[in-house]
């Protein structure tokens, strides 16, 4: 949340910028000229936005010692304070790879970033995992950024160094509020009403249940949208060539590519989300699966990822053509969702929580996303 969608944004505009261009070793951009310029003065100015969103990070710590000082925790002996303080640095150490791999990605680069972006997934679900096999299940949130600093930050030095050493003076041929604020004050919207949709769950059951049921509930969206993600990654694969077909004036074949990878990533997600399903219904006994939630909520939390989901897939296309379809719809229903959640948590737990977001903010994404195609 804290770039306010601009990772996101970054891949259509690094393919915009990067037409017409290369790279040679160690990231070294040719050949010279305006063209140049502007892409490597994006890519400067991407990387101070972060910086200063990595400081602004950092003011998680006291809200956060604020929150859980107050909350239903299940237990006064839980030790939360160095694991969400590991979290909070993870979190800020992590954010300047973020638009690094998004400017890769739209510079054509998309087999490399996201051999990196396996690497560090891979790479963070072993240390969560060992930490929950020691007992230490409080740090291993802190994995996934983690091994974000370490696999992406190195694998991104020792091949792309060369566009952030270049020091050469240059004019600006890049204007943050021409060319990306028009767009990104929308996106940021849309950010907004993600990061309500992940999180505000789980600090709900949080609150109004206990760590047990906020664990379980957890490990679940983590799961829903890390399968999410891989099977949505098809298309976000191919946004770039979304992107410069769009602004080739090839309209038909970025909307027949969009509607032929949307349809198979859908596939794909939903047979993943079946096959965890009928795992969790067949051996529910085994640890990992009691760390879950129940059938019944599983179904329901899945239900709603795959709106969440599509709902990012169809942002993507319409971005391309300079559009944020979703950002005011999607923080009202995610806001009201919250709101409801908050009212029924006590009374209606776990259930009642997936329920409402399933309802106001799934029911919502279905048909805006069906009226934008219509109108499209």
């Amino acid at each position: 949340m804290l770039d306010l969608g601009l990772s996101s944004l970054l891949v259509q505009i690094s393919a915009h910028k990067f037409a017409g261009l290369s790279f040679r070793q160690f990231g070294q951009v040719i050949p010279d000229g305006s063209a140049r310029t502007a892409f490597l003065e994006m890519v400067a100015w991407s990387r101070r936005w972060y910086s200063k969103a990595a400081l602004t990070a950092l003011i998680l710590i006291p809200i956060g010692f604020l929150y859980f000082s107050f909350a239903k925790t299940g237990s006064l002996d839980i030790s939360w304070q160095w694991p969400w303080v590991l979290v909070v640095f993870s979190v800020a150490l992590s954010l300047p790879s973020y638009p690094a791999l998004s400017i890769l990605e739209g510079a054509g680069r998309v087999t490399e970033v996201y051999l990196i972006r396996l690497g560090h997934y891979l790479l963070g679900a072993l240390g969560a995992w060992v930490l929950l096999a020691n007992g230490l299940g409080l740090y291993a949130p802190a994995m996934a950024p983690l091994s974000i600093v370490i696999v992406a930050s190195g694998s991104l030095y020792m091949r792309y160094r060369y566009i952030y050493i270049d020091k050469r003076k240059r004019e600006s041929g890049f204007s943050w509020r021409q060319e990306v604020w028009p767009i990104q004050r929308k996106v940021a919207l849309s950010s907004l009403a993600n990061y309500v949709f992940l999180y505000s769950p789980i600090l709900i059951v949080f609150y109004f249940q206990d760590s047990a049921a906020a664990g379980q509930i957890g490990l679940s969206i983590v799961v829903a949208n890390l399968l999410g993600s891989i099977c949505a990654s098809r298309l976000i694969a191919n946004v770039h060539r979304i992107t410069n077909w769009v602004v080739q004036g090839r309209e038909a074949d970025s909307r027949k590519l969009f509607t032929v990878e949307f349809r198979k990533a859908f596939l794909m997600m939903f047979t993943a989300y079946g096959a965890v399903l009928f795992v969790v219904s067949c051996w529910n006994e085994i640890a990992q699966t009691t760390r879950m939630l129940q059938i019944f909520e599983l179904f329901l939390l899945f239900s709603v990822f795959m709106v969440f989901h599509g709902m990012g897939m169809f942002a993507v296309y319409f971005r391309a053509k300079g559009r944020e379809v979703f950002a005011s719809q999607s923080l009202v229903f995610s806001l009201l969702s919250l709101i409801v959640a908050c009212g029924i948590a006590k009374s209606f737990g776990v259930s009642g929580v997936i329920g409402s977001f399933l309802i106001f903010y799934g029911g919502s994404g279905l048909l805006g996303m069906w009226l934008e195609w219509k109108k499209s």
